[in-house]
């Protein structure tokens, strides 16, 4: 464990023996166990931050982080009511509301981290890409979905104009990538990074050849702001604990601070958590558009995102914009 780790186990043990010495009325609120449920992308090395430096220790007792592997995984979780903290794409937060399920956005943590990656240099504008087989991966999901609306908007068929081949993770897309299967692939952060990395160490030249991010908000005026990822919570959570809802997205705040002024640090405590090289994380820091803003901050952006994926399908979103009450804001 990190020596800034041992500091906040120790501050968190101290926190949660305070807790237990409070008169059993003054503590009926509070929770023994959080777990929340993060994104397999850099943005959760937030998440990391705040559970590791015990962020929370004064509404619960003890904060656990998981990270969920597929975006099935994650539904399945949230409509079985397991996962009440989750990190999500915005989209399919809205998704799971409109059908019903009594969840709400917390927050933006990512304002577009989607790249396509080319081991051709020639590859630097969108119509390059004609012709070409690109490798992608959570089909329907956001990074498919984020991809095909920008080459529809350029006046491209995604389904005629690209040849797509789709794989299961982002991880198997850079594997592949790497091994020569197709010289292009659409890839996250920190796939894309890792890409970048692990290319070098083979003596595979990768290039970071169109950010997407970038694209969308050229052909939307709207600039490089895309409100891809953040965190769901329950309804159930924000009813019975709204002080903890509350602080939960202030940690993410501070955290996501903590995070961009230590990005070494930061690289060490997401390579835990994530499962990947120090570097790769580290690397990634600069690419995923850190910025912390809460669902009601965030309300314009995310409805203007849905409506454009309701154009590429309708059903996208649940079929309509998430009433006013999706968005969190205290």
């Amino acid at each position: 464990m990190h020596d800034f780790s041992r500091r906040a186990l120790l501050a968190g043990i101290g926190a949660t023996a305070s807790l237990s010495q409070l008169p059993r009325a003054g503590r009926a609120a509070a929770l023994d166990t959080l777990t929340i449920s993060a994104m397999p992308a850099t943005p959760s090395v937030v998440i990391a931050h705040l559970v590791e430096t015990g962020a929370l220790s004064a509404h619960v007792a003890k904060t656990v982080m998981k990270v969920w592997r597929t975006p099935d995984q994650m539904r399945a979780g949230v409509l079985s009511g397991d996962m009440k903290v989750f990190g999500t794409p915005s989209y399919s937060c809205a998704n799971l509301f409109n059908r019903g399920v009594p969840i709400r956005q917390l927050n933006i943590l990512t304002w577009g981290l989607l790249y396509v990656m080319s081991r051709d240099p020639a590859v630097t504008r969108i119509e390059d890409l004609a012709g070409r087989q690109v490798l992608q991966s959570f089909r329907n999901d956001a990074p498919d979905l984020i991809f095909r609306l920008v080459l529809k908007r350029k006046g491209m068929d995604p389904d005629k104009d690209v040849k797509l081949h789709y794989v299961g993770t982002p991880t198997e897309a850079t594997q592949l990538f790497l091994a020569g299967k197709t010289d292009i692939a659409v890839l996250p952060e920190p796939a894309a990074s890792a890409a970048i990395l692990r290319g070098m160490q083979t003596g595979v030249a990768v290039h970071r050849a169109l950010d997407l991010t970038a694209i969308y908000g050229e052909i939307t005026g709207r600039g490089p702001r895309l409100p891809q990822a953040g965190m769901g919570v329950s309804e159930e959570l924000v009813q019975k604990q709204p002080e903890l809802v509350k602080a939960l997205h202030q940690a993410c705040v501070s955290s996501a601070r903590w995070v961009m002024n230590n990005p070494a640090s930061a690289g060490k405590l997401g390579a835990d958590y994530l499962d990947l090289q120090p570097a790769i994380v580290q690397q990634s820091l600069p690419h995923f558009r850190l910025g912390v803003a809460s669902g009601q901050e965030a309300k314009a952006d995310m409805e203007a995102y849905f409506t454009d994926l309701m154009e590429l399908s309708p059903d996208i979103v649940g079929g309509k914009l998430p009433d006013p009450r999706f968005y969190w804001g205290s």
